[in-house]
């Protein structure tokens, strides 16, 4: 099999095995050790393989598993070459409740990686699709009963949406025109009727919005784009977005446009602004929990190393970006003499230097232990990077923990400048000699910047 079917092969053993045969052990196995799974409404997140045991027992009793079946539809793999890819699809779920077949459906994703070469779940997530309760009930995995109480209470999602709105109009596309309006909310944006449709979105765009965001929401929202997107057969344009509000706030909004033709053939739509401030925080408060390493808020190692392959990607320019490994010195040394708390200590003051030494489009990430990688995107040349290395070594041996009575803290770094089109695998190993050069031979507390000339025939020795 290639990549991608065995990506596939991974991922609906593991529904299969979930909802159908309840081979746990077999379930389980699909996982890497430190997998994060974040499961559908009251299951939670997990933050290990074993802690994913309980869920897959939890199964409901008026369920009659044995004749579930399953449809995959609008599957969708993404592998990124080496070892990470991801997976999503919609998942038909057939199965008899209290002696009445019924059918749900799921949004089901998986992101995974690749462990001396067998291919695991490292996170899943569920979304149901069914908003009905009968539809609800046939998942075969169990809810907490709140939770199918509140999908009880909130049958139709118009309804849903509804008391989020927080203003309509209706356009005239055809001679640029606001028709109609309804304001609802506290920051529903206020028109004259027959005033300019795209001056009103250009001027909300320019006061609103920022950066990139600014120009993306004035093009998806151009007369021009509309009558593209309509001519192609769709009729419903959207955009969630992050806006500056006159008090001060930053207010998570989503702009909808649905469009029709009137009765002359004229463009018109139907504009909707809605509140979805308290969603997106939490859908951002669960995809920064997935990616972050709990204890310093960095990037995890698989995160951090798909950001960095998109940022090389992206930052393909001569003499830009270089890549910075760093490992403390006698870390196992503080944590065996003086305690785990003060490694932890240590381990969060060295992640707030890196965070204060690097800018934010630089990303951080914690590799290991006490091992960090920063892919720094700037110019690299040697001045700038042997200033900064030296800043961060002179600020890691100013921590002191108030446990810690012995020499101070240092940290040993290797560098890897990017000089022609190198991966992330290239600048990693490269790094990696450095900092073993580091180790070894200027005796730590110091860095290193790679070049061939370097003496690799001692290295691993």
């Amino acid at each position: 099999m290639n990549e991608k079917e065995q990506i596939k092969n991974c991922f609906c053993s593991f529904i299969e095995g979930s909802l159908v045969t309840h081979d746990i052990e077999k379930v389980l196995e699909l996982f890497a050790e430190d997998a994060m799974g974040i499961g559908m409404g009251a299951q939670g997140v997990v933050r290990s393989r074993e802690d994913l045991r309980p869920i897959l027992m939890n199964m409901r009793s008026d369920v009659d598993d044995s004749q579930t079946t399953l449809q995959f539809s609008n599957m969708q793999i993404r592998y990124y070459g080496g070892d990470f890819a991801s997976i999503c699809a919609t998942v038909a779920i057939m199965t008899t409740v209290q002696g009445q077949r019924r059918e749900s459906h799921i949004g089901q994703c998986a992101s995974l990686r690749k462990i001396d070469g067998e291919w695991k779940i490292i996170m899943v997530q569920a979304t149901p699709l069914s908003i009905n309760i009968e539809e609800i009930d046939a998942y075969p995995l169990s809810f907490a009963e709140d939770e199918i109480e509140n999908y009880r209470m909130q049958e139709q999602f118009s309804n849903i949406m509804r008391r989020n709105i927080i203003a309509t109009y209706k356009v005239d596309f055809y001679n640029d025109i606001f028709e109609d309006f309804n304001l609802i909310g506290k920051y529903a944006v206020p028109v004259d009727s027959f005033c300019s449709y795209e001056r009103v979105m250009c001027d909300y765009a320019g006061k609103m919005l920022e950066g990139k965001m600014r120009i993306e929401f004035a093009e998806i929202f151009s007369i021009a784009n509309l009558k593209k997107v309509f001519l192609s057969g769709k009729t419903d344009v959207s955009l969630d977005y992050e806006a500056l509000q006159p008090d001060g706030r930053r207010m998570w909004l989503r702009t909808n446009i649905h469009l029709f033709t009137d009765i002359k053939g004229h463009l018109k739509g139907y504009l909707y602004l809605f509140d979805i401030d308290k969603q997106k925080r939490e859908e951002v408060r669960l995809t920064q929990q997935a990616e972050r390493d709990l204890s310093t808020g960095l990037y995890n190692k698989e995160t951090a190393r798909a950001k960095m392959e998109i940022a090389l990607k992206l930052y393909d320019k001569p003499d830009t970006c270089a890549f910075f490994m760093l490992d403390l010195d006698y870390f196992k040394t503080i944590n065996d003499t003086y305690g785990h708390a003060a490694g932890d200590f240590v381990v969060k003051r060295t992640a707030d230097v890196l965070k204060e030494s690097f800018r934010e489009e630089d990303i951080i990430g914690r590799l290991g232990g006490d091992e960090f990688g920063i892919l720094y995107v700037g110019k690299n040349s040697s001045d700038i990077l042997v200033k900064k290395a030296e800043r961060i070594c002179q600020a890691i041996m100013e921590i002191h923990p108030d446990a810690v009575e012995g020499p101070r803290i240092s940290a040993s770094i290797g560098i890897a400048i990017r000089t022609e089109k190198e991966s992330f695998d290239d600048l990693y190993r490269k790094a990696d000699v450095a900092l073993y050069i580091t180790k070894k031979q200027i005796n730590r507390n110091g860095f290193t910047i790679f070049s061939e000339d370097l003496p690799l025939d001692k290295v691993g020795k």
